[in-house]
């Protein structure tokens, strides 16, 4: 009976968790979990992903850091707007308001210092599929951004202008953060992730099943700039 009652009892648990954070201009704010979870079932994954946060009149700053990271040597995607996401990458979903957004800018990094930078519209909120893309040119984004390495590890710097996200007419957001891990070492520079070589991780659970899903908005967290 208990098995039974078990997926009910993870999305319940996880419907209870505060996905919030609260800024205050200038001041750094780390988010409160050091372990993101898989995006399917809600549940916590072994590979810490640190993530801290602040803002000014301009920019939002974010700080990460992407632990038990070992093969990140392996990403081949060198070429700002291409398909970083077959491979491992960490990702920023972000849009203004308070309400489940159909659009919302995407921004993704790789270990190769590389971005993917599109305003995502999204009219069935993850119900239906029909996602589409509007690309934003990297010179044209305003992002600044760095990476660094480490032997099992990589880490970056990502600072957003705000203006990039929306017309600046409210301090409420809705966001979710991402990572790809790869699990596995790969022979083929060309190598894409799947489920089963790598684990697709989120801040606040997307909760897909069987397969890996981020564009779900209604499972944003919420960001409160004061």
């Amino acid at each position: 009976m208990l098995l039974f009652l078990y997926p009910y009892i993870q999305f319940f648990l996880m419907t209870l968790a505060d996905y919030t954070i609260t800024l205050s201009k200038d001041e750094w704010q780390p988010l409160d979990t050091s372990y993101f979870k898989h995006s399917t079932t809600g549940e916590q994954a072994p590979q810490e992903t640190f993530v801290k946060l602040k803002y000014d009149d301009q920019y939002l700053y974010v700080d990460f850091e992407c632990k038990q990271n070992p093969f990140w040597k392996e990403n081949t995607y060198t070429v700002h707007n291409t398909e970083l996401y077959n491979q491992e990458v960490f990702e920023v979903f972000i849009a203004e308001g308070t309400e489940t957004p159909s659009r919302y800018l995407e921004l993704e990094i790789n270990p190769n210092n590389v971005l993917w930078i599109g305003k995502i519209h999204n009219p069935t909120k993850g119900q239906g599929g029909g996602n589409s893309a509007e690309m934003i040119g990297y010179e044209q984004s305003g992002i600044k951004h760095s990476i660094k390495t480490n032997d099992d590890s990589w880490s970056g710097s990502l600072q957003i202008p705000l203006a990039l996200v929306g017309p600046q007419q409210t301090n409420n957001y809705r966001i979710n953060f991402y990572r790809i891990v790869s699990l596995k070492s790969h022979k083929k520079s060309n190598w894409v992730c799947n489920p089963k070589e790598c684990n697709f991780l989120c801040w606040s659970p997307t909760m897909s099943g069987k397969t890996p899903a981020f564009h779900r908005p209604e499972y944003f967290g919420k960001m409160l700039l004061k």
